[in-house]
């Protein structure tokens, strides 16, 4: 979506300010607003799959009775407007549309597939990711037209890693942590990141992760949920009562996922199901079947499933399945270097 503008810069102010208007609109008229705004997304969207995400949202738009306007007014009167303009160009525009030309540009001057995204595992074992391995891998991936990163964190130093994305201010980043290290120093400092959407760890058998909720929601952070499911509680999500419970916290978004381990079929019930209740547009929430949805971004930036992730002593691992890479690793080779050695079937 570049308006016809080849600088950089003026594009993405003329996205700036398209986005807080629309935003004060819906504010005025959800309705009326959300809807014109797809609209307004398809006219100018340059790409198929811009044009195949709009169309979907706006077919979920179609009856006035979507909980999805009930959410996206939520989003307009929590989130200051400043922050969810940023966050959405760094993520729509810089992650999607700038960065996935790089990414197509490079994929053909390398010869090595590049995926949308990086993830990094960051754990408090004594070999665990540190911060500036984590920032050397993503000035790389920038250069390579990666502006989307994802951390799973299980660090004592989590306010480091709040820092650090403060520096790479053009990438937005998924932080998804437990609700324990959700202090109050830690949300007021979530608080001030406008390219930060935090995941907290949802369990249906506390209240702690809905109180960490709402103390974001007061902050005004962009805030989700993710649950981990697997033989032990599919049948809370196939019936509904996990999303429902998900759904009362006010997180604009549930993310679903399942370890390496569970099996492919539970993995498609779990889809369809997601799938089923995003077109009922029952719930005001976002919902997310992790390994389904980023394998179809994936193909759609590369043909192909190439997620990489990041862990302990900068091994990686690739695809949903996380097939261990050997022989390479980010404290020892450059990021082009370990896509390269990946090989896909």
């Amino acid at each position: 979506m570049e308006f016809g503008f080849n600088n950089d810069k003026i594009t993405k102010a003329l996205i700036r300010t398209t986005i807080k208007k629309a935003l004060a609109d819906v504010q005025r008229d959800p309705k009326r607003s959300v809807r014109n705004l797809v609209d307004l997304g398809l006219n100018f969207a340059d790409g198929s799959n811009q044009q195949y995400f709009l169309q979907i949202t706006q077919s979920y738009l179609s009856s006035d009775n979507s909980a999805y306007f009930r959410l996206a007014e939520n989003i307009v009167n929590e989130i200051d407007h400043e922050k969810l303009a940023a966050y959405g160009i760094d993520f729509g525009y810089n992650g999607c549309t700038y960065g996935a030309r790089k990414i197509r540009e490079n994929q053909a001057r390398l010869g090595c597939h590049i995926p949308f995204l990086l993830a990094f595992n960051v754990s408090s074992a004594p070999d665990a990711l540190t911060v500036e391995d984590i920032s050397k891998t993503i000035r790389q991936g920038m250069e390579l037209g990666i502006y989307i990163y994802v951390l799973i964190c299980s660090s004592d130093n989590y306010p480091d890693l709040l820092d650090m994305a403060e520096q790479f201010s053009e990438c937005a980043f998924v932080y998804f942590v437990n609700p324990r290290r959700l202090t109050r120093e830690v949300i007021s400092r979530t608080s001030e990141l406008n390219n930060l959407v935090t995941s907290v760890r949802f369990d249906p058998s506390t209240d702690l992760s809905r109180e960490k909720v709402a103390e974001m929601r007061a902050a005004g952070c962009i805030t989700c949920l993710h649950y981990e499911y697997g033989p032990n509680n599919l049948n809370q999500i196939l019936s509904g009562s996990a999303v429902d419970e998900m759904a009362e916290t006010g997180a604009i978004a549930a993310i679903l996922y399942a370890p390496p381990w569970v099996d492919k079929a539970a993995q498609k019930l779990v889809f369809d199901y997601k799938t089923e209740t995003v077109r009922s547009q029952q719930y005001p929430i976002f919902m997310f079947e992790a390994k389904s949805d980023i394998d179809h971004i994936e193909h759609m930036f590369s043909n192909a499933e190439c997620l990489v992730v990041f862990t302990d002593g900068g091994k990686a691992g690739y695809t949903a399945e996380q097939k261990p890479l050997t022989g390479v690793d980010l404290r020892s080779n450059s990021l082009i270097e370990i896509l390269k050695a990946i090989k896909l079937d």
